[in-house]
């Protein structure tokens, strides 16, 4: 066996030989059996059990594994001791820090473990598990009824595991998806996570027992995940931890005369669920109206970035559509090709921040007045058009207005990049060329504007920065939008970042900072 560490491997196992441990033949030292640990033997009536040492030890630590031991934290008997992301892992290379650790889990085990040292995983308890990851509006189910709440339930197959489980009757589709039936059960605490059917059924009110039996009742043969007419699946859901519910996803198969359960991984996909990942803005976030100006290959991440953290209210302004070129930098998929990019960025949204209102416009005008009016409402401008005199005018009109503005644009081939902002308190960016607070962008190379190329049946260059180069600066504008929406202001009001060298002072890859007028420091 391979490891990172074969001086400490050999001593491991010759600790576990001095315990009276032996290699499982043909698993090259993989597995490993031996005498049960005496602080597991009040948890089961097995008199040995297994080490199995993982791909990657010691980074991932040797795990033990006790055949029909059946408690929380040790899903078909592999007792869990560390995270799989926990760093402290490695220190079981140590035969005696994992027998310590081994001790210490079995103690817990023995009191019981406290509600919230349960991971909301019971399904790798259920007695056996299938391929398949389910996904339904979890906390809509659970917001809809209270204990004894029971709901009709379908769902249907994407790709090789998703099972895309939704609320109500089968619909009348017109696709092709074959739709699974099934139901959701809402209970109040049970106790113990259920381990297979007989538990289930304890676990439930007369009243959802009697629906589960009439669903399986009219089953016909059908594997797992294929229509039976009856019950393909059902969710028993209960209170867990701090509020939060724990469910086992139940997936129902024919083998011969007999039914065979499997429990399924199960994921949230309501929108609450999905708002947790946001990030910890969201509630700051939630209000704000973003006007995104230009949502081409820089704007289009930038909006959707934006919306994913929680802008409550996004208007794009755009005149262009999305042509296929684009595609190698852009934000939005092939089958968006042909749509204006407007509305091709909205629905782009609509897949990754459904909470989010969408505004379509078509592009800002350069009069003072309609520009005015386009701004009004919002609580900051975003500027991704890279069109100078869009730019300024933006600049001066929300100026005026006292509306904050945030502009970014690439330079150079995609050499640098330039995001400034334009707040109460900030030097206005119309007069920043003469002060020596900020920085002047190099002019650009005649060679290099030479060496730009025309599109077909067009006298525009076009911008070749490089997708790495567009996902930064987007990366960058975001938070600078951010920044400001939060009322954090930690950065300064313009920076300037290098991602390929020029010639001095941007000799360099990396961020310029302007100085910060209240302390002269960058």
């Amino acid at each position: 066996m391979k490891t990172y560490d074969g001086a400490a491997f050999e001593r491991f196992c010759a600790g576990l030989i001095n315990e009276g441990f032996s290699p499982v033949r043909e698993t090259e030292q993989r597995w490993w059996t031996g005498p049960l640990r005496p602080s597991l033997q009040p948890l089961t009536d097995a008199t040995r059990m297994q080490i199995c040492f993982y791909s990657g030890w010691p980074f991932r630590y040797a795990h033990v594994t006790v055949p029909g031991l059946r408690a929380e934290h040790a899903p078909q008997g592999t007792i869990c001791l560390w995270a799989e992301d926990d760093p402290a892992q490695i220190a079981g290379r140590d035969l005696q820090v994992l027998w310590d650790r081994l001790d210490e889990w079995a103690a817990t085990a023995q009191r019981g473990f406290r509600t919230e040292d349960r991971g909301l995983d019971s399904y790798l308890l259920f007695e056996k598990q299938n391929k398949y990851q389910a996904e339904l509006p979890f906390g809509d189910l659970i917001r809809r009824g209270n204990n004894g709440y029971l709901a009709p339930l379908t769902a249907f197959r994407r790709g090789e595991r998703a099972l895309i489980i939704e609320s109500g009757e089968a619909p009348q589709a017109d696709d092709d998806k074959p739709r699974l039936k099934g139901a959701f059960y809402l209970r109040r605490d049970i106790g113990s996570s259920p381990r297979d059917l007989d538990q289930i059924r304890a676990a439930l009110t007369h009243r959802q027992t009697k629906d589960l039996e009439r669903g399986l009742a009219a089953r016909t043969p059908a594997e797992l995940a294929e229509p039976s007419g009856g019950y393909d699946f059902i969710v028993l859901a209960w209170p867990r931890h701090d509020r939060e519910h724990d469910a086992v996803i139940v997936g129902f198969e024919s083998q011969g005369a007999s039914l065979l359960t499997t429990a399924m991984a199960a994921t949230p996909n309501d929108i609450a669920a999905r708002k947790r990942r946001a990030g910890p803005d969201v509630d700051l976030l939630d209000g704000k109206t973003v006007l995104v100006a230009g949502v081409g290959s820089v704007g289009g991440h930038v909006a959707v970035a934006l919306a994913s953290s929680g802008v409550g209210t996004v208007i794009t302004h755009d005149n262009d559509y999305l042509k296929s070129g684009n595609l190698v930098r852009h934000v939005c998929p092939e089958y968006l090709v042909g749509y204006r990019k407007t509305l091709a960025v909205s629905m782009v949204i609509e897949d990754h921040a459904p909470w989010t209102n969408v505004k379509q416009r078509e592009e800002l005008p350069h009069d003072p007045g309609k520009l005015a009016a386009q701004i009004e409402g919002a609580d900051l401008i975003v500027d991704c058009t890279g069109v100078f005199s869009l730019t300024a005018a933006l600049a001066e009109i929300c100026r005026r207005n006292a509306v904050p503005l945030i502009t970014g644009a690439l330079y150079h081939r995609g050499a640098l990049a330039r995001i400034q902002r334009q707040a109460d308190g900030d030097t206005p960016i119309a007069a920043r060329t003469t002060n020596p607070a900020y920085m002047d962008l190099p002019s650009e190379d005649p060679s290099a504007l030479q060496a730009r190329f025309l599109e077909l049946g067009c006298t525009a260059p076009v911008n070749n920065a490089p997708p790495v180069a567009v996902l930064s600066t987007a990366v960058e504008i975001a938070h600078a939008a951010i920044d400001i929406l939060t009322g954090r202001r930690h950065r300064t009001d313009e920076r300037i970042v290098v991602f390929r060298p020029l010639q001095p002072p941007f000799d360099r890859t990396g961020t310029f900072d302007a100085l910060r007028p209240e302390t002269g420091n960058p």
